[in-house]
This record gives structure tokens, C-alpha cells and sequence, in this order.
């Protein structure tokens, strides 16, 4: 298996803004696939304007790559057609070399517990957006992690992203603030005889 190098966002919220704060800080050919998880292109009646807010500018910078979308509470029928993309689903389980993903908004967690959720799925990492905070931590055996939001962060985290990058049975996740370009937070996985080991 080869190297695996992954980009996961979520809440751009309609801003074009911080689309070209993530072209400028990376080469978005280098990633082997980039994910978006919802709330793209409009601002949302919980949220103020996001600098750089034009959803129609950023809709012809998105549709130059090839980004897999998951749906968001914000986002509706016709983001597909603009995006010209046939289908958003709500949730997508994904591997990413031999570590398992379950993707998704997030917006089920108001009403449902995330640790009942966490519980009945089978997949190592469960990785979410919509709170606009960063986190990474561990419920019910899984790892929840949530790249934040590239427009609208809260709870004094700053805008971002998180990067995967899978080497064998190495998985490195670095959540990069994307004011400065620089990584604030790193935490490494190791698979060891089919179990999953946090490093740090």
C-alpha cells in the first residue's frame, strides 16, 4: 500500500476566503482524495457572514477538484446542481489504508449521544464538523475528531483543517490553522496485531 495523504474540512459557510487561505497554504493535487464535511455554501441562519462571503464565486473554485461532499444541515437541493455533483450523502464510511472512518456533518449528535453512536459502529474513527471547534478525543473506544470550520470558528479555536496521512500502519492526523499555516495539533495511531494504539 502506498502513502495516503487526505484532506478533511467542513463549515465553509459560502466563503471564498478561506478557499484561497487553503490553496495558498497547500498543493491540493498532493492529496489523494479531500472531503468536505457539509455546510458549504451558505452562512446559515445561526451564523453570521463569514469574511469573504460569496457562495457563487465559491461554488466555480470547488468544481476545479475533486472533492467527495458530505451533507450538512446548511446545505440544499440545489448546492448539487450548482456544484453539479448527482448526490451529498449524510454519511459515508471510508477506509483510508487499513484504518476505518465513519464521516458525517454532525448536526445528529444535538439530539442523538454521540456515545451510543460511537458504540454500535464498527469503524476506528468517527470524524465530524458543524460545531466549528477542534477536537480530537475518545468516546466509547472510537476516536472522534473534528477538523473545525474554515469560516466561523468558536470557542476560540482557529479556523482550520485536519490532514490524514496513512504510512502502512501508521496514521498521523495534524489539524493545521489555517491564519498561520502552522500545525496545532499532531496525534499519531499505530495498528499493532489488528489493535488501534494512540502514540501521542
Amino acid at each position: 500500500m502506498g502513502r495516503v495523504k487526505v484532506l478533511i474540512l467542513s463549515d465553509t459557510h459560502g466563503s471564498v476566503k478561506a478557499w484561497e487561505d487553503l490553496e495558498k497554504l497547500f498543493d491540493l493535487s498532493s492529496f489523494t482524495s479531500i472531503f468536505h464535511l457539509g455546510d458549504i455554501l451558505y452562512h446559515g441562519p445561526r451564523n453570521p457572514l463569514p469574511e469573504g462571503y460569496n457562495p457563487k464565486e465559491l461554488v466555480e473554485k470547488l468544481k476545479k477538484y475533486r472533492i467527495n461532499y458530505i451533507r450538512g444541515n446548511c446545505d440544499a437541493d440545489v448546492d448539487l446542481k450548482v456544484l453539479e455533483i448527482p448526490e451529498m450523502p449524510k454519511i459515508s464510511m471510508e477506509y483510508f489504508g487499513d484504518f476505518s472512518f465513519i464521516l458525517v456533518h454532525g448536526e445528529i449528535f444535538e439530539e442523538n449521544n454521540i456515545e451510543e453512536f460511537a458504540r454500535d459502529t464498527k469503524a476506528q474513527f468517527i470524524v465530524h464538523g458543524h460545531t466549528h471547534v477542534s477536537k480530537i478525543e475518545e468516546i466509547s473506544g472510537k476516536y472522534v475528531l473534528n477538523p473545525g470550520s474554515t469560516s466561523l470558528p468558536k470557542n476560540n479555536t482557529p479556523r482550520s483543517v485536519l490532514v490524514i496521512e496513512v504510512d502502512e500502519e501508521t496514521l498521523l492526523a495534524n489539524f493545521y490553522n489555517l491564519d498561520n499555516g502552522q500545525v496545532y495539533i499532531e496525534t499519531k495511531w499505530r495498528l499493532k496485531d489488528s489493535e488501534l494504539l494512540k502514540e501521542q
